[in-house]
């Protein structure tokens, strides 16, 4: 017996990938940030968030590409940031600057952070970010265990910035996904933040 089945086409909602880690976070990303760019244009994305280790270096690239290519036709958005690592055990941010003037704000955290340490390295804390925070969007990403160093982090940033605050929710794939995003869920209720994934 033959049975034929009636394909359905859904659209499926938009989706944005805001941690892209270029091959200008050495030694944690492989790829060019033009490639980046085509294929999230290829996979119709609706953005694309270039979120390099303590540099903005990476999109500058995308942005060239996005401009020079037909990436920006189909509709992709690009979001200019970087993955902001922290030397005093605060969790990894990803943070993105709202306008020209956070942009300027951001560079300067970073070329302070690279002015007090070692070639190629950045070092800074919590309390240099939230002297400068205004005007930047901040994604927390939780490390594996999430505990009072994670919380006390959550609350800081909420004191300086709350409404530009984030948590993500991403996956480690160990088999305790669903509890670790359920507690996730729920620091980000008490915390009155949404979540992002």
């Amino acid at each position: 017996m033959k049975t034929t089945h009636k394909a359905t086409h859904t659209q499926s909602p938009p989706y944005a990938e805001l941690a892209v880690t270029t091959n200008f976070s050495f030694l944690r990303g492989a790829s060019h940030p033009e490639d980046y760019v085509a294929e999230a244009a290829r996979l119709n994305l609706a953005g694309l968030g270039i979120a390099d280790r303590n540099t903005l270096a990476g999109v500058v690239r995308a942005h060239v590409a996005l401009k020079e290519t037909d990436a920006a036709e189909s509709g992709l958005k690009l979001a200019i940031g970087c993955r902001l690592v922290f030397t005093d055990g605060t969790p990894d941010l990803l943070v993105y600057p709202e306008d020209r003037a956070a942009y300027g704000r951001l560079s300067r955290l970073l070329s302070l952070g690279k002015r007090r340490a070692e070639k190629g390295e950045c070092l800074l804390t919590l309390d240099d970010l939230l002297a400068s925070c205004e005007g930047l969007c901040l994604i927390l990403m939780p490390p594996e265990k999430i505990g009072d160093e994670t919380k006390s982090a959550l609350n800081r940033i909420i004191s300086q910035a709350p409404n530009h605050l984030w948590l993500g929710a991403t996956p480690l794939y160990r088999g305790r996904d669903k509890t670790r995003l359920q507690t996730l869920a729920t620091l980000a209720k008490r915390s009155n933040i949404p979540l992002i994934a």
